[in-house]
C-alpha cells in the first residue's frame, strides 16, 4: 500500500469513527424513558431552562418537557383517587 493510500484510509477510518461516536453521544431520550428517570428528567430540565436559546427545541428538552407534563397529570389524578 502506498504512503497516500495509508493516509486515506487512516483519515476515512477516523471520519467514520467520528460519526458513530456523535450518534451515540446523541441519542434522543423518549418521554417514557425521561418519566422512567426522574432525576435524569429533573437535569435535562434544568439544562434546558439554564440555556433556552440554544436547547428549548432540541429533542432531548421537548420530550423532557412531554415527560413532565405527564407526570404532573398521573400526580394530579392520584392525588384525586
Amino acid at each position: 500500500m502506498t504512503m497516500k493510500a495509508s493516509i486515506l484510509v487512516i483519515a476515512v477510518t477516523a471520519a467514520l469513527t467520528g460519526c458513530n461516536e456523535a450518534e451515540t453521544r446523541q441519542q434522543t431520550k423518549t418521554v417514557g424513558w425521561f418519566f422512567d428517570h426522574r432525576d435524569e428528567l429533573q437535569a435535562t430540565l434544568k439544562a434546558c431552562r439554564d440555556n433556552p436559546g440554544e436547547r428549548r427545541n432540541t429533542p432531548d428538552c421537548i420530550n423532557a418537557n412531554e415527560a413532565r407534563k405527564k407526570i404532573t397529570v398521573q400526580e394530579m389524578k392520584d392525588a384525586l383517587k
